[in-house]
């Protein structure tokens, strides 16, 4: 465990966190396999099957490829994303109906990524707001919080880029092990645009995981449950995993790489 207090300033927590990043726990490829339930506003369920592969690169660059496996309707629509420090993601679409790679263009990133609760553009703030500076995001500590029995930091970024499209960010951060509980990302009202909750963090060797998400639209009284079955570091994941062309190969980013 990391000793913890909320008695530093936000930046010098952010900070350590970074550095816990870059060292005991940094990795350089990922794989998960996971389900996601949809849940609408009357209750309904929708649940899809996916795979995630990561690979990290030098000054926080990071690629990933997702791939739908489940069920028959959406299996093999894939994702690629290259996530760049101070500056948006590429993004790219596969659908298997269409048998074509689309790029997801600047009007399109806040759109709804394939009927979730997240947007592109959440999926690239994610990826990339562990290695903002003040420069990127002003912040400021709001005191202690208890998370799912979890003492926290709170945390309240402002952003100063334009591209991150969000008011103010509140960030939730386990004041012993450093990991994100929850966000909330805001726009002009009081009740934030999306709410994203980590839960059942367990160790993978030295790197803590979070094995269920819970993503909310509070306006739309929706929610998407992201639960990880299996997760892997450091599989030797080659960077011609992370390409259009393996898109359109499909459906699973383990045997490009093995």
């Amino acid at each position: 465990m990391v000793p913890g207090n909320c008695r530093e300033t936000a930046r010098q927590i952010l900070d350590r966190r970074k550095g816990l990043e870059d060292t005991i726990r940094h990795w350089e490829t990922r794989y998960e396999h996971m389900t996601m339930r949809i849940v609408d506003r009357q209750g309904g369920e929708r649940t899809r099957e996916l795979e995630i592969c990561d690979r990290r690169d030098l000054n926080d660059e990071q690629q990933t490829i997702l791939f739908f496996l489940a069920p028959a309707e959406v299996k093999g629509t894939g994702f690629l994303s290259y996530t760049h420090k101070g500056r948006a993601a590429e993004q790219w679409l596969y659908l298997p109906e269409f048998k074509r790679v689309r790029q997801i263009t600047a009007r399109s990133r806040n759109e709804s990524f394939v009927g979730s609760d997240l947007s592109y553009h959440d999926l690239d703030l994610i990826q990339e707001m562990g290695s903002w500076s003040e420069a990127d995001a002003g912040s400021h500590l709001r005191g202690e919080d208890r998370i799912d029995g979890a003492q926290t930091c709170v945390i309240e970024l402002e952003p100063h880029r334009e591209d991150i499209g969000y008011k103010r960010i509140v960030l939730w951060l386990g004041r012993d092990d450093l990991v994100p509980r929850q966000l909330e990302f805001y726009g002009e009202a009081e009740q934030p645009l999306r709410r994203f909750r980590q839960r059942d963090v367990r160790s993978v060797g030295p790197i803590p995981v979070a094995y269920r998400a819970d993503v909310e639209t509070p306006k739309a009284s929706t929610t998407t449950v992201i639960e990880i079955t299996d997760v892997k570091f450091n599989q030797g994941l080659q960077k011609d995993v992370f390409t259009q062309h393996r898109l359109e190969l499909g459906p699973s980013c383990m045997e490009a790489g093995g």
